[in-house]
């Protein structure tokens, strides 16, 4: 599964705010500097998921706010609990 984020670093804590241009908006905690923000990101998707964090993996915008990560799982058990991630922030 593929989902699209919009990460906004430097925030006072990492957790999802809303849907914006149709990405999940995402602040994270960590600063852009030598991939922490990314790998603060995949954490806490994968947390939110609930896979184990070698299953979340950056796709692509690696240096950009848009970004495309993709979870790997059953979309059945990880689509309602990444719509409630959305839905709940929205």
């Amino acid at each position: 599964m593929v989902v699209a984020v919009k990460a906004v670093p430097r925030a006072s804590r990492t957790g999802a705010v809303g849907v914006q241009d149709g990405a999940v908006r995402i602040q994270v905690a960590a600063a852009p500097h030598k991939g922490q923000s990314n790998a603060a990101l995949c954490a806490y998707l994968a947390q939110a998921a609930g896979v184990r964090a070698s299953a979340v993996r950056l796709r692509r915008g690696s240096s950009g706010a848009r970004k495309l990560i993709e979870i790997d799982g059953d979309p059945a058990e990880l689509e309602p609990r990444l719509a409630a991630l959305a839905r709940d922030h929205a």
